[in-house]
């Protein structure tokens, strides 16, 4: 089977699967972050951006922002609900990345705030994939910046994924996601199915997508390898510790 790149077919559904409501429910549990750690920041960057909808909601709240993707589809749609505010967007890849600064172009970008939602990170299936997005996070954030955000956890991928069939229907899309973990690599695999209604026609497409995901310990070793301090790793959309059982974990981490 022949599938398209992840997100690149997907991005046009996205929204109407409501497939960003992750991302608007972590821009509430920001809200609650930055109270707890008395953030203000001027200057965000949106990782993994998707769509955009999670920009929309800190411009609404007056702080600066850019976004940065891997699918020109997912951009091409954010660039369309952004297209009446001041957004920066750019496609580029994990884990590597550099933004050039638009007044010295020998220097990167500078935010106080990265964020990054939903399963962005998990794509990173090496520790040197995982380290190297940590790296370049920290190169674009001020000392003292924060970076947030969420990934799946090893009880996600065996027990939400491994093996599970999920299906849904709206009006105009149908879409089936078949799951599978493998134990030897750690990682796993969703084949994602989508039917579409273009006028009176139905179309398809298909899309693999690859996650891994990582211990606690490991996720903080690998920050603190690339300059930041833990600030907290919490079971996601709490202040509570995750255990063995937590499905996604949240982590405020701040740049030394």
């Amino acid at each position: 089977m022949k599938y398209a790149a992840p997100y690149e077919k997907l991005a046009y559904v996205y929204d109407s699967m409501r497939a960003d409501s992750h991302s608007l429910k972590m821009t509430d549990y920001c809200r609650l972050i930055f109270e707890r750690f008395k953030i203000n920041p001027e200057r965000g960057l949106d990782l993994c951006c998707g769509t955009g909808s999670a920009i929309e909601v800190f411009l609404d709240w007056g702080i600066e922002m850019s976004g940065l993707d891997g699918s020109a589809g997912m951009l091409a749609v954010a660039s369309k609900k952004l297209k009446k505010r001041k957004v920066a967007l750019y496609h580029k890849q994990l884990p590597k990345f550099r933004l050039l600064s638009r007044t010295d172009s020998t220097r990167s970008e500078q935010f106080d705030l990265v964020t990054c939602f939903y399963d962005s990170l998990n794509y990173m299936t090496t520790q040197n994939d995982l380290r190297a997005a940590f790296k370049s996070v920290a190169a674009h954030l001020q000392p003292g910046g924060w970076f947030v955000f969420d990934m799946n956890t090893q009880a996600a991928l065996t027990q939400i994924w491994g093996g599970q069939v999920y299906a849904g229907t709206s009006d105009d899309i149908a879409w089936i996601w078949k799951n599978h973990y493998t134990e030897r690599t750690q990682r796993a695999t969703c084949e994602t199915t989508c039917f579409y209604k273009v006028g009176k026609e139905w179309k398809r497409f298909d899309e693999l997508h690859t996650e891994r995901a990582y211990p606690n310990d490991v996720i903080r070793r690998l920050l603190e390898q690339a300059g930041f301090r833990v600030r907290g790793l919490y079971k996601c959309h709490t202040f509570r510790k995750p255990t063995k059982n937590t499905f996604r974990i949240a982590v405020v981490a701040q740049k030394r």
